[in-house]
């Protein structure tokens, strides 16, 4: 998710400042109200039964640090009977000693709860970082890396890294990492407040509000920064 990718671009930074050796529907009004409401009825029907099977939304994030805007967010989710959509594209522009301009976009399909196919792509100054896929296969995931490909028994996963902008983790206490490969522990802090720790130690704590996701505070041993909603 997103706070990955914060850290991720600094990591670069720190790179460049310590360069290493690289590692391998009508009705007839002629007949009458009662046959045009005969009509009319089943397609406000049908309209109530669409509204209440198909639902989207989208959020905007912005990326503050240190007090000034460095990137943005933009999560969506649409939901279709027993399927669930959610996407979320980052940007983020920031100078250091070098400029660094990266973009990401992740993805996640659930189906009945299940998290049936997921993808992580990542791309810095114009040049692929990260191209992950997840993709559910006999009650298994089948996890493709570039020419990586192994399988795993995570299964099932219903809740990953991005189904933190979706939905607060009420009664939650594992959520999958897709970057990580594993299920991470998710501790509440506080009312409506979580906090992940991640297998290098740093955290993120994430912040609700009638259950809509308002800010994640991401925090590094080198670096902070807050994901603050703006709509």
């Amino acid at each position: 998710m997103l706070p990955v990718l914060i850290i991720w671009v600094i990591l670069r930074i720190r790179g460049k400042r310590n360069p290493k050796k690289p590692s391998p529907v009508i009705s007839n009004a002629k007949k009458g109200p009662a046959v045009a409401a005969s009509i009319l009825l089943p397609v406000i029907l049908l309209s109530t039964t669409l509204a209440g099977y198909s639902q989207n939304r989208t959020l905007n994030y912005q990326i503050i640090r240190n007090g000034n805007k460095v990137g943005t967010i933009l999560f969506s989710e649409s939901s279709t009977g027993e399927t669930d959509h959610l996407k979320m594209e980052s940007d983020v522009k920031t100078r250091f000693i070098f400029s660094f301009i990266a973009h990401a976009t992740e993805e996640v399909i659930y189906h009945n709860g299940i998290m049936f196919r997921s993808s992580i792509y990542r791309r810095l100054n114009g040049s692929e970082k990260v191209n992950k896929q997840h993709q559910e296969n006999n009650r298994q995931y089948v996890i493709h890396a570039g020419d990586r490909s192994e399988t795993t028994k995570t299964y099932p996963i219903t809740y990953n890294m991005l189904s933190f902008y979706s939905k607060e983790p009420v009664s939650i206490t594992k959520v999958y990492s897709d970057n990580f490969e594993s299920f991470l522990n998710i501790q509440k802090t506080d009312a409506h407040a979580y906090r992940v720790t991640l297998p290098d130690g740093n955290y993120n704590n994430y912040y609700y509000k009638n259950g809509v996701l308002v800010l994640v505070e991401v925090h590094h041993s080198f670096y902070s920064a807050n994901i603050v909603l703006v709509k």
